[in-house]
């Protein structure tokens, strides 16, 4: 399944690119993608998104505190 969010907080584009190989490093992620311009998360997962989203964000907040997925 293919999952879109918004993200906020990253400071730049080797930023966001660092941020999505530690999320594809996720159990049930196959890929994520970060476009810091836009600022658009796109992962795909064979997970659900219920059980995603809470591990985005603490991936996220371990890579910086700043950055918020919504």
């Amino acid at each position: 399944m293919k999952f879109k969010y918004n993200i906020t907080g990253l400071d730049c584009p080797n930023c966001a690119a660092k941020l999505a190989a530690s999320m594809e490093k996720i159990d049930g992620v196959e890929s994520a993608k970060i476009n810091f311009l836009t600022e658009k998360l796109t992962v795909e997962a064979t997970i659900d998104e219920d059980t995603l989203l809470p591990l985005l964000e603490k991936c996220a907040r371990a890579f910086d505190d700043d950055v918020e997925i919504e």
